[in-house]
């Protein structure tokens, strides 16, 4: 997958797309380098009866590893802030729509064609997909979870 490192190189990718481009999905994922958010677009193809939507991997958004987190980087998360810019200043050309369920690393949130399944965190409101384990509660996120353990034991 391309890297994305700017709107010129988020723009370029999209153009390759075949369809007209209707929702730009940014979800985040990680590795031992860091978070990173994975750009993919849903775009119509066809003429009715036949018109159908299709899934393009665009590339993955990654602006610094996380040691930004510990120097002070502000924002933490430029990546959010590129993918937004990127929707807002090219509304009247393409009119995205951008399904971005966390702006904070996080990767158990649904993708795009997942959202009515998903139920939305007490704590945050960031979407998520229901869980099944005994040991975590329903009604939030892993890190709003995390978040309340943590105010717990101080």
């Amino acid at each position: 997958m391309p890297d994305i490192t700017s709107l010129e190189s988020l723009e370029r990718v999209l153009l390759q797309v075949s369809g007209t481009p209707k929702v730009l999905e940014a979800l985040w994922d990680g590795d031992t380098q860091g978070w990173y958010l994975c750009v993919s677009v849903y775009a119509e193809k066809g003429l009715w009866p036949w018109k159908r939507t299709v899934y393009h991997s665009l590339g993955t958004v990654a602006l610094g590893g996380d040691i930004r987190l510990f120097n002070g980087s502000v924002p933490p998360w430029p990546e959010v802030e590129l993918v937004k810019t990127f929707v807002q200043q090219t509304q009247a050309k393409y009119g995205l729509t951008l399904y971005l369920p966390s702006e904070e690393p996080d990767d158990e949130c649904p993708r795009w064609t997942e959202r009515e399944q998903a139920r939305a965190c007490a704590d945050c409101g960031k979407l998520g997909l229901p869980t099944d384990s005994p040991y975590l509660p329903k009604e939030i996120c892993y890190n709003c979870h995390l978040r309340r353990k943590y105010k717990e034991s101080n």
